[in-house]
């Protein structure tokens, strides 16, 4: 009886460690991606990845395939509320919300964030 009751408890205390190493271990990157429709047609096949480090996102961003975009359409990003025009590639750290839109510079349009 003494023998199972020290099996049983060895049992409880390996998976309560188990269970506090995996808390502790660092989070996986998460990773998105989806077609950008300009708004004056064409396509920006567009991913990101972010990390959740503790307090706030880093990650990165970047295009996946040829894009059909007219040349006079740039990608915009804002970073928690900050909104600055950028490259189709790059990274970001200490962020809360990160978004991407499209841009026409002749029509002055915007696509929706995502």
């Amino acid at each position: 009886m003494l023998l199972n009751a020290a099996k049983k408890i060895g049992v409880v205390v390996a998976t309560v460690a188990g269970a506090i190493v995996f808390a502790a271990s660092p989070a996986s990157a998460a990773q998105q991606c989806t077609d950008l429709r300009g708004p004056e047609g064409g396509t920006l096949p567009l991913c990101k990845s972010w990390v959740w480090d503790g307090n706030d996102y880093d990650g990165r961003w970047w295009t996946d395939g040829p894009s059909s975009l007219p040349s006079h359409t740039y990608l915009q990003r804002s970073e928690d509320g900050s909104v600055r025009n950028s490259s189709f590639s790059g990274s970001y750290s200490d962020v809360s919300k990160i978004a991407f839109r499209l841009c026409d510079s002749l029509s002055g349009r915007c696509s929706s964030w995502w």
